[in-house]
This record gives C-alpha cells, sequence and structure tokens, in this order.
C-alpha cells in the first residue's frame, strides 16, 4: 500500500501458463481499485518528475524500477480506476501509460485513457511494439529504449482519435 505494508499478494506465470497472473481476492483489507502496486517506492521519483507512468503489471513496475525508471506503478490485476489515477495526480500532473502493444494492451490503453482524461491530470499514451511488455522491453532494449517511447508517446486524446480512426475509418464531413 501506500504506506509499504503487504495488502495482498500477486504473481507472473514466467511460462505460457495461464492464467498469466493470479492475484489476493477482493478483502476487508485489500482493495484492489484503491491501490497501486509499487507506489510506495515510486512515489517520491514520481513527485520529483511530475510524471508517473502506469504499466499493465507487476513485472513491469519490477523491470523498469531496475533498468533506473522508478516512477512506474501498475493496477493491481484491474483496470486503472478514478481512484488511482486521484492518487497519482496527488504527485504529478501527468500519467504515461505504458501498455503491451498488442489487442488487448490497446483496449487496456482506450478504457484507461477514458479515465485520466475525466481527471485534472494530464495524459500520454505509449505502446510497445505487438508481442512485447515493459518487461521484455526493457530486458532487450534497456531504458533509454523505454524512455524514447514514452517521449514519443501520443497525448490521450489523440491516441483516442487514432485508435477510433483506424477502428471505423475516417470519413470526411
Amino acid at each position: 500500500d501506500i504506506r509499504g505494508a503487504a495488502i495482498g499478494l500477486g504473481g507472473r506465470a514466467l511460462g505460457d501458463e495461464k492464467p498469466k497472473y493470479l492475484n489476493t481476492a477482493e478483502s476487508a483489507v485489500y482493495h484492489k481499485g484503491e491501490n497501486l502496486y509499487g507506489l510506495f517506492l515510486a512515489r517520491k521519483e514520481i513527485a520529483e518528475k511530475n510524471l508517473a507512468i502506469v504499466t499493465e503489471g507487476y513485472f513491469d513496475v519490477i523491470a523498469l524500477h531496475q533498468a533506473g525508471i522508478r516512477n512506474a506503478v501498475a493496477p493491481l490485476g484491474t483496470a486503472l480506476t478514478e481512484r488511482q489515477v486521484k492518487m497519482l495526480g496527488r504527485d504529478a500532473s501527468k500519467v504515461v501509460l505504458l501498455f503491451d502493444g498488442d489487442a488487448a494492451g490497446r483496449g487496456a490503453a482506450l478504457r484507461s485513457v477514458e479515465i485520466v482524461l475525466r481527471s485534472a491530470v494530464d495524459c500520454a499514451v505509449a505502446l510497445l511494439p505487438a508481442g512485447q511488455d515493459p518487461f521484455d522491453a526493457v530486458r532487450g532494449g534497456g531504458a533509454d529504449a523505454i524512455r524514447g517511447v514514452i517521449e514519443a508517446a501520443p497525448e490521450g486524446s489523440e491516441f483516442k482519435i487514432r485508435e477510433t480512426i483506424a477502428k471505423y475509418g475516417a470519413k470526411s464531413v
């Protein structure tokens, strides 16, 4: 949690086993949508950079922190919530969604953009190539490769427009 106390457990399959992630069930002390994985460790860096990087999973956060990108966090096995964005907004004016480039990652980015755009926090979306997640990307290209993807990330509203055009096609008025 925000104070560094363990409130639940989560794991990731290292191979192709299903489910890919296994998390503690909701309980009286564990509410997935009210906490962010890694926030206790990332909060100082988020405030210093005025930027929070949100990934999809725990291992993404661990890999980014190990590579020196210490302003990364992840939702706890759920989609990003308004409460989580509000927590990030206390320390940063911008959130970068750093998601997988596959269909699931794009879908998660679209849903998350909607939530962030309703808040007082700016948003950008950095998608990795299909088949890569931040964990794989940082292992393959290092921190500089990730930083390049983050710096080139389009604003959330632009991402949403691009995705809508890709899905429905562009029509002139």
